[in-house]
């Protein structure tokens, strides 16, 4: 099946690669303040290496979990979790198209870069909602579709067929190459760093599953089922091509001014 796909890419690629903490948190603290999750209930959606669940639960959450199909990210997150002799965290192996938690069950929705990755995302961001309890936030952030997306995924689709035990060569082929590139004609820098060039490359043209959306396909489906958007970030990345685009939304919530960073969809 291609989730399963999907897990055992994963399970490749946050076994070796683990984000830098503190990089990880400058990128927290774009959406989230220590305040706003004290005492709150987390669920990290597609937690990869854990590393935001770990941040979550270090600035005060009562309880975040953690979930996963790729058991070794998961076996990465409880490393993390035991580094940081933390208590009240767990990972579980649970697929997000099918939850097993309760309607309500969470304060806080974390999906970072991952309902894109399943082979329904509306489908996953419904069930998203369905546990987050009411006046709670999510957080999701989604490939972004452009004009040059069918390039994209020309290549990476051409890049699947090739042997598995050479991808990690080809990415550091594609990196040498493409470092000049970004270097010169980058648009911005990448909101979320502590990640080399090769890892990103992985990540971006190897992957089994891989969607893309505008960003007014997604605020109009959370507006739909009442959530206002609190804060937009338009790209992630240092192109918009390679980006996500990232909304913070609540549900019946007053509209918030969006930060400086941010704009509107």
């Amino acid at each position: 099946m291609d989730k399963e796909k999907v897990g055992k890419f994963y399970d490749v690629v946050w076994t070796e690669y683990i984000p830098e903490y503190e990089a990880s948190e400058k990128h927290w603290e774009i959406f989230f303040s220590e305040e706003e999750v004290q005492e709150k209930t987390v669920l990290d959606a597609g937690c990869g290496t854990g590393i935001f669940s770990i941040i979550f639960a270090n600035k005060g959450a009562r309880h975040v979990t953690g979930i996963d199909i790729s058991e070794g990210s998961l076996q990465t997150a409880q490393t993390l979790k035991e580094k940081f002799e933390l208590t009240n965290t767990e990972f579980q192996k649970q697929d997000m198209l099918a939850l097993p938690f309760p309607e309500a069950s969470f304060d806080i929705v974390w999906a970072w870069g991952t309902v894109h990755h399943t082979t329904d995302p509306f489908k996953a961001i419904a069930e998203l909602i369905r546990v987050l309890k009411p006046s709670g936030s999510i957080l999701l952030a989604v490939y972004k579709r452009t004009k040059l997306t069918f390039i994209h995924e020309i290549i990476r689709k051409t890049l699947l067929r090739t042997p598995k035990k050479t991808w990690k060569i080809l990415a550091k082929i594609l990196g040498f190459f493409l470092a000049p590139v970004i270097f010169l004609f980058k648009k911005r820098e990448k909101s979320r760093k502590g990640e080399k060039l090769e890892e990103l490359i992985i990540d971006w043209y190897f992957v089994p599953i891989r969607h893309y959306y505008k960003p007014e396909e997604i605020s109009t489906f959370l507006e739909e089922r009442g959530f206002e958007v609190e804060k937009y970030l338009p790209a992630s990345g240092r192109f918009d091509s390679t980006s996500n685009f990232i909304f913070k939304a609540r549900k019946g919530s007053g509209q918030a001014s969006p930060p400086s960073q941010t704009g509107t969809p």
